[in-house]
């Protein structure tokens, strides 16, 4: 004869352990199904512990009491189970159960009959546990390892219940054996192995849970920085100045999603303004604060590069240094009557004029990159473009392609300028193609001017191989 007093013992210490391992998972993982279960199986153990007042005067309050406790402690396992499919449930599907058995057992006498509203009790037990094996049953792919365990519990519960809904309304000709089935010790032995049976899948369930959602996650943050992507592609110019005077290319190849590295050019009838930056880092921060820049540098546009930066780092005022970033900044204005390229560099000294008898002149950095909180006279220089001269603006991701020092700058230069060059279009692609073939990791941009020679000078308009590409 099974003691009934030593099995609710038995599961509370077993209901326990459980709701212990329960809300470990969820510490660990963040679970919504641990989390679920925990306060199914607290509100369980508060629903049995009430139930060991049967057969004192306390009785007709903790009947009634233990019947809604152990009924909102189903509903929590509905959810739990729901939750594995990111659906959530009203309160009303806590309250409604506790409320109806509680109300059942109140009008039914338990002052005197300890199976009272147990018709009630049963029905609804019954349903709540079918309505957790229909949730289990329709659990996406990725818990199909480990939901079996979970099915079949909740599966014999809900019948065992639904048959002690039968019993108890046939009443005593159900017959002997019927009756020590519907038993309140077969009951609590049905229901324990059943939650042994439960945990047995919980730490795999709720792993499972993590990992859906970790790629759920890395799934929107991938379209996320694909988009970001794209709109950082469309900031970059794609339309060259009109006429042929200058040729200009340029192509940024970022490390990741989204470059840190920034280009751009603007024309209007006297100059040719040419930007390059790099912001220190990768990455969205990177790229949010690159993109800053450059907007507060096309709208500043006095004509001298030195008023343009100073209006940027007025507008931008300490963001860069409360953000623990600086910006290498390559800014320029070409005058057209005059060609005479007007240069000033930021921290960023990787430009070189290739002149047209092929010697090299390298644009070295005479001032402090924007954002070190310091004074900068912000000195600028002077180059005449001749004809056949061009300009080459790299980032720093450039050298890495190489041995990753300045002396690699040349190295660079001879491959964007190696025979069979064509013009602008050439250097880009060329730079393009190398950063595609080898693993970088930093951002890798370049741009190209050119000022041809005499003999294919003209002002008709440019009809070359396209605007300039952002790689």
């Amino acid at each position: 004869m099974l003691d009934p007093l030593t099995l609710q013992v038995v599961f509370a210490l077993t209901a326990l352990v459980s709701a212990v391992l329960f809300y470990t998972s969820y510490r660990v993982t963040g679970s919504h199904y641990s989390l679920f279960w925990t306060l199914a199986l607290l509100f369980l153990m508060a629903g049995g512990a009430v139930y060991i007042l049967q057969g004192t005067p306390a009785q007709a309050v903790a009947l009634p009491v233990g019947d809604a406790l152990s009924a909102v402690g189903l509903g929590f396992a509905w959810c739990a189970a729901r939750s594995l499919r990111l659906r959530r449930l009203s309160v009303w599907a806590f309250i409604a159960p506790g409320l109806l058995v509680a109300v059942a057992t109140a009008v039914d006498d338990p002052a005197s009959d300890v199976t009272a509203g147990a018709t009630v009790r049963y029905a609804t037990f019954a349903v709540l546990f079918a309505l957790t094996a229909r949730e289990v049953w329709k659990v996406e792919a990725q818990f199909s390892r480990v939901r079996w365990s979970l099915l079949a519990a909740a599966s014999v519960l809900a019948v065992y219940y639904a048959a002690r809904f039968v019993i108890h309304i046939i009443g005593p000709s159900a017959g002997e054996v019927l009756n020590a089935v519907a038993s309140e010790a077969f009951a609590t032995l049905v229901t324990e192995i059943s939650l042994i049976t439960v945990s047995f899948g919980m730490v795999a369930i709720s792993h499972a849970e993590l990992e859906s959602r970790l790629r759920a996650t890395a799934k929107t943050s991938a379209l996320e920085m694909s988009e970001g992507m794209q709109v950082q592609q469309a900031l970059f110019p794609v339309q060259r100045p009109t006429g042929a005077q200058f040729p200009i290319a340029g192509a940024c190849v970022p490390s990741k999603s989204l470059s840190g590295d920034f280009f751009d050019w603007q024309s209007d009838s006297e100059h040719l303004v040419i930007t390059v930056g790099d912001v220190m880092g990768k990455g969205v921060g990177a790229a949010m604060l690159g993109a800053t820049v450059r907007a507060g540098l096309r709208v500043a546009r006095h004509g001298d590069p030195v008023a343009d930066v100073v209006t940027v780092i007025e507008s931008l005022g300490d963001d860069l240094v409360r953000n623990g970033s600086f910006v290498t900044l390559f800014h320029a204005y070409l005058e057209r009557s005059t060609n005479v390229l007007t240069v000033l560099d930021a921290g960023h000294g990787l430009a070189v004029i290739v002149r047209h008898d092929g010697s090299r002149e390298r644009i070295s950095s005479v001032n402090l990159p924007l954002g070190l909180d310091v004074d900068n006279s912000w000195a600028v220089r002077e180059y005449t473009l001749e004809p056949g001269d061009r300009l080459l603006i790299f980032s720093d991701g450039v050298l890495d392609l190489f041995d990753g020092t300045v002396a690699s700058l040349d190295g660079a230069v001879d491959v964007a300028l190696a025979p069979g060059f064509r013009g602008v279009d050439d250097v880009v692609d060329r730079i393009r193609e190398l950063a595609d073939a080898a693993a970088h990791e930093d951002d890798v941009t370049v741009v190209a001017l050119e000022r041809p020679s005499v003999a294919t000078a003209a002002d008709a308009p440019f009809q070359g191989r396209g605007p300039g590409r952002v790689a």
